[in-house]
């Protein structure tokens, strides 16, 4: 009888949050003096000071009794959403009260575009000295505060610089995303700026996307969830700008292509992570895209604009144009062309075009009665606007900007300075993402005792960019930190406070140890073990305007075409040494020579301290957790179409939905990703025989540590729908869960699945529906290998 009474009980707090909860009562919000130079995490939302916490259990079967979930609220410290404070709609009332149009329409544009060549000030709006109003300032940085762009002569321009955002995918860690995006927005206003444009959360619905690396993967799940956690964070200080909104996921022609595609696959692939950052994060703008959707333009798309962000997801912030994505994207239009440019774009709900005011200069011409545009239309954008300027305290000249003061300083060479926690944050992460793809015969870690003399041995490869800081270079991979390409989101760190390959080797490994380094395959002779670094440059991906843009295929030297890094790594390969080939790169890529070599790791561009992390796993200090947020095709062919000219039709599935459907194993699936340690899942529990549409379901499932040290495993929850007749995926991404456990160590940890969360969209009825009907529950370490399945049935 007892036995049975702890068993309702636990059915009865798995439903929900209303009871039993473990206490984790975050320190006080507004306090600004943080170990680290960090923020807490925010408090958990509709559950006062309660959430699940991971339990250390005894292995022993819970036994639980199902029972009917009723409606239930969602226990999430990222679900804050967005309520409008009346203080600060009063505040914009009474600015709004005597303001002109001109004065309206200038919150609306960017700056004077000065005859086409003014680029030196691309990066804000204008002040309104009359009225005391304050402009943006804005700064790109999915990775960091990009302060290298229109940088004044003899400034540095230094600032910490993440692992970029796939990486930080591969975490599949939401607090420290949200640490990321707090310590990016303390830079931001460090640096006197006011808005941050990021996240970046366009699907990955293709390897070869050239800015594959600023995103966080493949699903709109992991997206959703980890584009909000940062926008929270961020918005600590300032607003976040989400983008680019919606299907930008080509990146050469991306200001012409036509992503063509039925109402299903826009609502559910390209939009629904928008949705997520909205109703979730409150993000408080949104930024809309280059390219066409259905044959029309994103930034003049009523139905993208309105009909979806308005009306469907509730969207209470601005949306701004991406730089230059308004047509025609000249100064030499008429003004007849820039009119209807304008009076459409206003029409559609673009709220700013930014960064110059080449169709927003028309404003005052074309508003007033008779005329194509309403006032009570600019009004209304104006007041988005300015809502947003007063919700994040940056609207008022004269008065410090932001939420709160930052805890970094911005020094006289333009660089952040006392980001020393900033740092760490950025070193977790490489941490976390860098992943263990092979690991044959325990090849690594790398045995101190029994290796006195290591090679590091890395290509020398040169790359030429344009329109940007730097035009030439050449990158060493053997000793370069690793950031990312070279297009808007390029970040430079402080060079004495970051580590690349070698010199994170030489640290880690300790005064016993030989390092030897150079682009020479014959480096390995005298070497115990060897570590190959190799990898993509900046100009094999990244933005379109740098002359990278999108990768032809998955190689090594892929545009090259000189396959020296794949020679250099079968060289190396034929001494049958003991050693380990480290990639970086923004996504997949080719490996000849896997069979060959008995290790490899994925470390992507894992930042300004990604070395000495790369080291400290290499060497085992540190356990791998690292899992990949992409499905890793054997070849380019299993893939679907990438670039079909100008119009490519984007299919309903892509990513691991792509390969369950055809039937295709992936090299790698989407959660891939090996451990010094071994992990066992069972007693998978779904408390819920039936569930009500607005319930949360708390589903628990036991992971145990059955290897030798300690280490940290992400798992996976995924929904399917045996019984459904609409098209849904076979499976899909309903949550992930981190999770560290010591040798032998068991812990029962939490999956809090909202049943909102399962709906698809019914183009028959044109409506969001959850189905009536059975839902299987699959829990495992990977998309490929979900052992434990239970089932539920919605009512």
């Amino acid at each position: 009888m007892h036995k049975l009474r702890l068993s309702i009980l636990f059915a009865l707090v798995a439903c929900g949050c209303s009871a039993g909860c473990e206490h984790l009562t975050p320190p006080n919000n507004n306090n600004n003096n943080i170990d680290a130079g960090t923020l807490p995490p925010p408090p958990l939302a509709n559950c006062g000071d309660g959430g699940f916490a991971d339990m250390v259990v005894d292995g022993t079967d819970p036994n639980t009794v199902k029972m009917e979930c009723k409606s239930t609220d969602y226990c999430d410290p990222y679900a804050i959403g967005y309520t409008p404070d009346p203080a600060v709609q009063q505040q914009v009332n009474l600015t709004m009260g005597s303001m002109s149009l001109s004065e309206k329409a200038d919150q609306m544009r960017g700056t004077n575009p000065g005859g086409g060549s003014n680029y030196s000030d691309i990066f804000r709006t204008p002040d309104n000295a009359n009225k005391g109003i304050r402009g943006f300032l804005f700064r790109d940085g999915p990775n960091g505060v990009n302060l290298a762009a229109q940088l004044p002569s003899g400034k540095k321009g230094y600032s910490t610089t993440f692992p970029v955002p796939m990486a930080r995918g591969a975490t599949f860690d939401m607090d420290l995303e949200y640490k990321v995006g707090q310590a990016i927005g303390d830079e931001v206003i460090a640096s006197g700026n006011t808005m941050l444009l990021a996240p970046t959360v366009n699907i990955l619905r293709h390897p070869a996307w050239g800015r594959a690396q600023e995103t966080y993967g493949e699903d709109p799940f992991l997206l959703g969830r980890m584009g909000t956690a940062f926008v929270v964070g961020v918005q600590q200080f300032v607003p976040a700008c989400v983008k680019h909104y919606a299907a930008n996921n080509i990146e050469n022609g991306r200001g012409s292509a036509n992503a063509q595609m039925d109402e299903q696959t826009l609502r559910e692939i390209y939009t629904r992570h928008f949705e997520m950052i909205i109703r979730d994060g409150g993000v408080a703008c949104v930024m809309a895209s280059y390219n066409l959707i259905n044959g029309k333009k994103a930034t003049q798309n009523k139905h993208l604009l309105t009909d979806i962000l308005r009306d469907d997801f509730q969207f209470l912030g601005f949306v701004l144009s991406d730089w230059w994505a308004m047509p025609p994207g000249t100064a030499n239009a008429s003004s007849d062309a820039l009119s209807a440019n304008a009076a459409e774009a206003m029409g559609a709900g673009l709220d700013m075009e930014l960064p110059w005011a080449y169709n927003y200069q028309q404003m005052e011409a074309i508003t007033g009665p008779g005329k194509p545009v309403d006032e009570a239309r600019v009004t209304q954008a104006t007041r988005r606007i300015l809502e947003q300027k007063y919700r994040f305290k940056i609207g008022k000249m004269g008065e410090p900007a932001g939420l709160r003061p930052a805890m970094t300083t911005l020094s006289s060479q333009n660089s952040i300075e006392n980001n020393e926690g900033h740092i760490a944050i950025a070193h977790e992460a490489a941490l976390k993402a860098i992943t263990l793809l092979k690991n044959d015969s325990s090849t690594l870690p790398i045995k101190r005792g029994n290796v006195h003399t290591i090679a590091v041995i890395g290509a020398e490869v040169p790359y030429h960019v344009v329109n940007t800081d730097l035009a030439n270079g050449t990158v060493k991979f053997y000793s370069d930190p690793r950031l990312g390409d070279l297009g808007s989101g390029r970040v430079f760190p402080d060079p004495a406070k970051s580590s690349g390959p070698l010199a994170g080797i030489k640290q880690i490994g300790g005064s016993g140890i030989t390092v030897v380094s150079g682009a020479n395959a014959n480096l390995a002779d005298n070497a115990d073990f060897v570590v190959v670094v190799a990898g993509l440059t900046p100009e094999d991906e990244g933005e379109e305007y740098t002359g990278a843009g999108d990768r032809p295929n998955f190689s090594l030297d892929g545009k090259s075409g000189t396959n020296a890094q794949n020679n250099l790594i079968a060289a190396v390969a034929a001494k049958h040494k003991p050693m380990v080939v480290v990639l970086e790169g923004g996504s997949v890529i080719d490996m000849p020579w896997l069979s060959s070599v008995p290790a490899v790791v994925m470390a992507w561009y894992p930042g300004m301290d990604g070395g000495r992390a790369l080291a400290e796993l290499l060497f085992g200090d540190v356990n791998f957790s690292g899992k990949l947020p992409i499905s890793w095709p054997k070849k380019w062919e299993d893939e679907p179409t990438f670039n079909a000219g100008t119009t490519t039709s984007m299919d309903y599935y892509l990513g691991y939905r792509h390969f369950d459907k055809k039937g295709i194993a992936p090299l790698f699936p989407f959660g891939h990703g090996l451990s010094y340690t071994t992990f066992e899942y069972s007693h998978l529990q779904v408390p819920c025989s039936t569930i009500d549409k607005n319930a949360v379901v708390n589903v628990q499932v036991d992971i145990k540590n059955t290897g030798t040290v300690k280490g940290e495993e992400v798992a996976f929850l995924f929904a399917s729908y045996p019984g459904a007749t609409a098209r849904r995926p076979v499976k899909e991404l309903k949550g992930f869960h981190r999770v560290s456990l010591e040798p032998g160590q068991i812990k029962r940890i939490t999956f809090s699945l909202r049943v909102a969360d399962l709906k698809y969209w019914d183009s028959a009825s044109n409506s969001w529906k959850i189905d009536a009907g059975a839902v299987q529950l699959q829990v495992g370490p990977s998309a490929g290998n979900l052992p434990l399945k239970d089932s539920m049935t919605v009512n």
